[in-house]
């Protein structure tokens, strides 16, 4: 790669200070970067990412494609303010200068022209990182490449007011860390390897079990458990699975669930004499207390459920309606879910393979 003679200051002003935002540097490679670091200066009131290229951008190119190295750092240190502040920064102005050895300081024109906030939102945030955590999103790896994708769709889900737009943003946030530690081709096997997570490093998920644990039995039983098991078991083909569903909790909420829906796969389990098995489990755990397993059940088998009914264009558009519905509340309860199991699980990113 060529000598790097062309020292790149792109200085991102916000729309005020704030304390919890001056860092400090952070020193950060980038794609194909080798030994080569570009420098991130994070203050209360403004970012500043300073590159050396080879290259000669012109104007135009640095913000208006996303394909260059300048660009994608810049949209680094971003999600890092972003991720530390207390609410949802606007962006003031940018300014950008390219320096030449022993040539005049060339502006860039195209700073502020069609300028997009990458958040519009007036909402207070409740969950707060850890800086030493979250830093793993400057890495050049497959890991910090996940972590940013989750992290810029948990941001524009929690900043958002809309609650069809903050399922749908919150799920492929969700998607994109089970998919990574999953590590596998299909979505359902990552999904399994993440509920093992989640359930055997239960004490990191303190946010997510208080929500689940204010739920009584009426809260649970208004989401469509029914629905979800003639959907998902739809076939006397898969009654052994759903066997293994039920098997696979122990909770006594869950087992008060599955009791309920049991009535409309009796016969399938009968048929091939499954239904002791299956009863004699449900009645041995119902004294039983497992709160991580009731976070797993919602945020997994139920929201995926929904999420497929949704983005497959299964059901008409949840927002053309006159009025709330059950549906709404059941995407409300999942959403607040979301929010923090998957805040939680970018807290604490290190248990992520």
């Amino acid at each position: 790669m060529g000598r790097r003679c062309y020292h790149y200051q792109i200085e991102v002003f916000f729309d005020k200070k704030r304390s919890k935002c001056q860092i400090g540097t952070i020193d950060a490679e980038y794609v194909n970067s080798g030994d080569n670091k570009d420098s991130f200066h994070f203050m209360s009131d403004k970012m500043v990412l300073v590159a050396f290229r080879s290259k000669k951008y012109i104007d135009g190119q640095i913000l208006s494609n996303n394909q260059n190295s300048i660009y994608t750092q810049l949209l680094k240190g971003l999600l890092f303010y972003y991720s530390m502040s207390e609410d949802f920064p606007t962006i003031k102005e940018i300014e950008i200068t390219r320096k030449y050895t022993r040539l005049k300081d060339y502006n860039y024109l195209e700073c502020n022209s069609d300028l997009i906030q990458p958040i519009i939102s007036s909402l207070k945030k409740t969950l707060f990182f850890d800086k030493s955590k979250i830093e793993v999103l400057f890495e050049e790896t497959t890991k910090g490449a996940a972590i940013r994708i989750a992290l810029s769709y948990w941001l524009k889900g929690v900043a958002s007011t809309e609650r069809y737009y903050k399922f749908e943003h919150l799920w492929k946030a969700y998607d994109r860390l089970f998919m990574y530690h999953g590590n596998l081709p299909k979505g359902v096997d990552c999904m399994i390897v993440l509920r093992t997570l989640i359930i055997d490093n239960e004490s990191l998920f303190l946010e997510s079990k208080a929500i689940t644990n204010a739920y009584c039995m009426n809260d649970l039983r208004r989401f469509r458990w029914r629905n979800c098991i003639l959907n998902d078991y739809n076939t006397p083909n898969k009654t052994e699975a759903f066997k293994n569903f039920i098997l696979r909790y122990h909770d006594s909420r869950i087992m008060n669930l599955f009791s309920s829906i049991l009535p409309y796969r009796e016969a399938n389990l009968n048929s091939i004499d499954l239904l002791a098995r299956v009863r004699n489990h449900i009645s041995t755990h119902l004294t039983v207390s497992s709160d991580i397993e009731l976070v797993a059940l919602l945020s997994l088998k139920y929201a995926y459920y929904v999420r497929n009914k949704m983005f497959h264009g299964e059901i008409p558009d949840s927002t053309f309606k006159v009025h709330e519905t059950n549906e709404d509340f059941e995407i409300d309860k999942l959403n607040e879910l979301l929010s923090a199991l998957i805040f939680e699980l970018l807290n604490n990113n290190c248990i992520l393979r």
